[in-house]
């Protein structure tokens, strides 16, 4: 049976069709990727050893043996000030020296490190001249747009607003001001009554499986509201640490070593945004691509049901 669901915050149509989990390509349920198998590689330019490989490094998180992680401009940026049409800095947050770490089984206290960079790095990017958003992602795998495996994220300043955060403020604004509420608020404290697609909620924050996700396993954590990224707190960023570490485990489980990307939505920079806007996180998995139906109808196919891969995606209170 298919199910059309719409979500709030986007307005994307997502058509739930499980029996297609039931296509030959989905017999391995837990498709392998390679993992990288050495702490140190020669030639890669983000491993402890080889800075003199890299671009110049903005910051360093050090500790007795050396930096733990960085941050570095990108030497091929999206965005950089040659042009006055669009500009901004774009770097690399190098979230770990262990050229093998990754989500899958980074600790709490890699992941408090990985954080407070993002953190670092975001304050000084939101302070450069004409900038109106930054923005943060990570991609795994090539599969999902990496071009080196060395666990890394991207962070860039931005002079305009990205398409699809215009989209979120717009759908935002226009739910507050037909019903006087938050969108954000409404949609966290319906999934907490209703129960059964929540992840994690955590005392600013709050995980769940989308009502209507693009992609099997897809996560959105949702922050309170009036909560940025600049102003998380050390117990904020322990408990989210706590949170990406069991996601990420039951992720594994449920699906296997997959590739997977992340979107930070922040709050834009010269415009207040705050009553109706909350920053969030997208956790992607990327088991399958967008095909051609998804790219000619502006309509997604989940074949998961949300309900259900939640079951399976709890992780418990810390």
């Amino acid at each position: 049976m298919k199910e059309l669901r719409i979500d709030t915050i986007t307005n994307d149509i997502i058509i739930f069709a499980s029996d297609r989990a039931k296509r030959p390509l989905d017999e391995v349920k837990k498709e392998e990727f390679s993992r990288e198998k050495n702490e140190y590689e020669e030639n890669c330019p983000f491993c402890r050893g080889n800075e003199h490989i890299a671009d110049e490094a903005t910051e360093e998180i050090r500790d007795e043996t050396g930096w733990i992680a960085r941050s570095v401009y990108n030497k091929y940026p999206i965005l950089d000030y040659s042009s006055d049409e669009i500009f901004g800095t774009h770097e690399v947050i190098v979230e770990n020296y262990r050229h093998d770490a990754t989500f899958y089984d980074m600790s709490e206290e890699e992941f408090i490190i990985v954080f407070k960079m993002y953190i670092n790095r975001y304050k000084h990017l939101m302070n450069e001249e004409n900038i109106e958003y930054v923005n943060l992602f990570k991609n795994f795998l090539r599969k999902a747009g990496a071009s080196l495996m060395h666990p890394h994220s991207q962070i860039m300043s931005m002079s305009v607003i990205p398409p699809e955060i215009i989209n979120e403020l717009l759908v935002a604004k226009d739910y507050y001001n037909i019903n006087g509420s938050n969108i954000y608020e409404d949609i966290v404290n319906d999934e907490l009554e209703y129960g059964k697609r929540i992840v994690y909620a955590g005392k600013k924050f709050t995980a769940m499986i989308p009502y209507a996700s693009k992609n099997p396993g897809e996560i959105r954590i949702i922050f309170d509201t009036g909560v940025k990224l600049e102003n998380l707190k050390e117990d904020d960023i322990a408990e989210l640490a706590y949170a990406f570490k069991g996601i990420f485990r039951n992720f594994e489980k449920l699906y296997g070593f997959m590739p997977f990307n992340i979107c930070v939505h922040t709050h834009p920079i010269q415009i207040n945004t705050e009553r109706y806007f909350n920053m969030h996180m997208h956790i992607f998995p990327r088991k399958f691509n967008f095909g051609g139906f998804e790219l000619g109808t502006d309509m997604y196919v989940c074949s998961s049901i949300p309900e259900e891969t939640a079951q399976f995606m709890k992780v418990e209170k810390r």
